[in-house]
């Protein structure tokens, strides 16, 4: 009693293999008590038999009787044989169903573990995927990133170029975003030109200015002499 009262106080789980165990060793305890109690039995109904044809026949110096008792106790004989064998079937019949429940449950275990398994493998092998096309949504996207870098690039290499080359020609063949710049650059040259020039004009006027009035007193001096002379 007290290593069950143990056990109740400290309850745990058993795996399959020590259940099984545990069970065969129920079942052969079982059987021993049953085999010694069916022997028990059959001892005492062979005591009852004799004993109720020792009755009937009676001693050496009795007349042998004929009564109801032997029979009925026969009959009783008879009834609790048949109980017995009745008992026996119906035992058998119990065991097999249990093990039938047995093997059922087994199996039913075996299919959910593994249907188990199955999903905690499909959980996984989703997990893998959706790691992978994050994987390659990434790649995919720095790769894009480094051609619009390269794009920018290109552009502003060309900007640079076109900024240095002749902007007379055929421009058809470049794109409207180039054109627009080089449109761009053609009126901030021609803005400059212009500015250009007139800052050549205007130091021109400037120096032609101090030539113009010395020629005009040269002028002058001259046409002053001139009209004393005639005097």
């Amino acid at each position: 009693m007290i290593p069950r009262k143990k056990m109740a106080e400290h309850p745990r789980t058993h795996s399959e293999e020590s259940k099984a165990r545990i069970g065969s060793s129920v079942k052969r305890a079982w059987g021993k008590r049953l085999k010694w109690k069916r022997l028990g039995e059959r001892f005492f109904l062979s005591w009852m038999k004799s004993i109720a044809e020792a009755s009937r026949k009676g001693g050496s110096d009795q007349v042998e009787l004929e009564w109801d008792s032997y029979d009925k106790i026969k009959q009783e004989i008879v009834l609790e044989q048949l109980q017995w064998a009745a008992e026996k079937a119906k035992g058998k019949e119990i065991a097999k169903v249990r093990a039938e429940k047995a093997r059922a449950e087994r199996i039913a275990r075996i299919v959910q573990k593994r249907k188990e398994q199955e999903e905690k493998e499909k959980a996984r092998e989703l997990k893998r995927r959706m790691k992978e096309k994050a994987r390659q949504d990434e790649s995919v996207a720095d790769s894009q990133g480094m051609k619009l870098k390269q794009r920018l690039q290109m552009i502003r290499k060309k900007k640079s170029i076109s900024s240095q080359v002749s902007i007379k020609g055929d421009t058809s063949h470049i794109p409207a975003l180039e054109k627009l710049n080089i449109e761009l650059i053609k009126k901030q040259k021609m803005q400059s030109e212009v500015s250009l020039a007139e800052q050549i004009k205007a130091a021109k006027s400037r120096r032609a200015e101090p030539i113009s009035a010395k020629i005009l007193a040269v002028s002058s001096s001259f046409v002053s002499y001139n009209a004393r002379l005639k005097e």
